[in-house]
């Protein structure tokens, strides 16, 4: 029996991003940006379920997963990045310490990252000063948008599903450092 090619062309098009962050960042204005306001959501904004699809202008489709903001879906954070290519940590540069606990989890699972600092909320640190309040590392992008502009979001999710961007990590189970004091909030 013989794969149909274009099931296996649409497959191989297609890149699943986590979206995560702190409470009140924007991931679900994000979500809705990147679908151009058709949003699939499976349960309340910020809450589990989260999912959406943007097509790019190279004609891949990026899977979008929103992580849950509360404690008691924490344990779901292994399975949503299961076959991840990536992930986008918006960030609202007025309250950087509700992203923390994001950055600490995407570090100890080894997931290929970028940071968003989502502009309308405010601030006026640049990227400098945020890439170390936030302790990323120097590899790490950190790139500005604005979570309820299309092309703004397009871009982001462009940067990080680019083909020059590493291949698919296995994502290895965690001891959740959501759930314990992580090194930025040390």
């Amino acid at each position: 029996m013989s794969a149909d090619p274009g099931v296996m062309e649409r497959a191989a098009s297609m890149v699943k991003v986590l979206v995560t962050g702190g409470a009140g960042v924007g991931k679900s204005c994000f979500l809705r940006a990147a679908q151009r306001g058709r949003a699939t959501l499976l349960g309340q904004p910020g809450a589990v379920g989260e999912v959406g699809y943007a097509a790019l202008p190279s004609g891949a489709t990026v899977v979008l997963q929103v992580t849950p903001e509360q404690r008691r879906w924490w344990w779901m954070w292994d399975h949503l990045a299961l076959g991840a290519t990536g992930a986008i940590v918006l960030v609202d540069t007025t309250r950087l310490p509700v992203s923390y606990p994001a950055l600490d989890y995407l570090d100890a699972c080894d997931l290929p990252y970028l940071v968003a600092i989502n502009r309308p909320l405010g601030g006026s640190r640049n990227r400098h000063e945020i890439r170390d309040a936030l302790r990323v590392s120097a590899q790490v992008p950190v790139l500005t948008c604005d979570a309820t502009e299309p092309d703004s979001v397009l871009a982001i999710l462009h940067h990080l599903a680019s083909p020059a961007r590493p291949p698919q990590h296995h994502i290895r189970p965690s001891q959740h450092p959501l759930a314990t004091k992580g090194r930025r909030l040390s």
